[in-house]
């Protein structure tokens, strides 16, 4: 018959079980040594960045130069109806810009929402705007739903007038190819406290996530003349870090219109 163990004999198993596991727990916790770097996310290669410009304002017009010399491109929505009234673009300036390899994109008639627009009026905005940009020989393929606002009447109209796709500014963060190009999502509009680490930063978490399609909004370039608006400083900044971003293979900068054109839609 087997005796049961003494009361000695478990008082020092228990003792022992609990010194290995504090030893255990010792190693785990143990902070790792000096110099030791922390692993972060593997990037996707094609994290692509599209620089969205809205409205056509005269401040934009500045950002050309800064874009030439870095070697980037961007995408400039211009209302037809407002081009070359106090404020805005010339249409002289518009070609400049399309000449330096920009895109000029629609952004209606007179900046108004589309959303329950009847079809009279909804190809007045959109398809006349379309054909404004085409007789002063701008290639408009893209277009921005003013405010955002669109419904299914709406999209359908930019499909019919021509468009290959449209911009919104809330929604699912767009995949190449885009799930709906008639929906693509942008970043929430850059405002005036919108410094240039934030912008940065929008950057970096989506390439760390996985990769993507990051799509910023700017309206006018200036040092606060606007709630949306960005500094030159700012700009200039931005600008030349994602040029450098570029040039180390961490991100592509290309233009709405060359991303969807090289996209397989569905």
């Amino acid at each position: 018959m087997n005796k049961m163990p003494g009361a000695s004999s478990v008082i020092f198993c228990c003792l022992s079980a609990i010194l290995i596991l504090n030893g255990c727990n010792s190693l785990a916790s143990s902070p790792k040594p000096a110099g030791t770097a922390t692993v972060l996310p593997k990037a996707q290669e094609d994290t692509v960045v599209s620089l969205t410009f809205d409205d056509g304002d005269a401040d934009n017009f500045a950002v050309d130069p800064l874009l030439k010399e870095n070697g980037l491109h961007a995408t400039f929505y211009i209302i037809s109806g407002r081009v070359g009234s106090e404020g805005f673009m010339t249409w002289e300036q518009l070609q400049t810009l399309q000449k330096d390899g920009n895109e000029i994109g629609g952004h209606t008639i007179d900046h108004i929402k589309v959303e329950g627009l009847d079809a009279k009026n909804l190809r007045h905005q959109i398809c006349d705007c379309r054909t404004n940009l085409l007789d002063h020989g701008l290639n408009a393929v893209s277009f921005a739903y003013p405010f955002g606002n669109y419904d299914e009447n709406a999209k359908r109209m930019v499909k019919n007038c021509g468009y290959t796709n449209a911009r919104a500014v809330r929604g699912i963060s767009p995949t190449i190819p885009p799930v709906d190009p008639y929906v693509l999502s942008g970043f929430p509009y850059i405002v005036d406290d919108t410094n240039l680490s934030k912008l940065e930063r929008y950057v970096r978490e989506v390439r760390y996530r996985g990769g993507g399609w990051v799509i910023f909004i700017f309206h006018h370039v200036c040092d606060s003349c606007d709630y949306f608006s960005v500094s030159p400083d700012i700009m200039n900044g931005f600008i030349s870090w994602l040029a450098q971003q570029q040039s180390k293979g961490n991100v592509k900068v290309m233009t709405i219109g060359e991303v969807i054109s090289g996209a397989t839609l569905p």
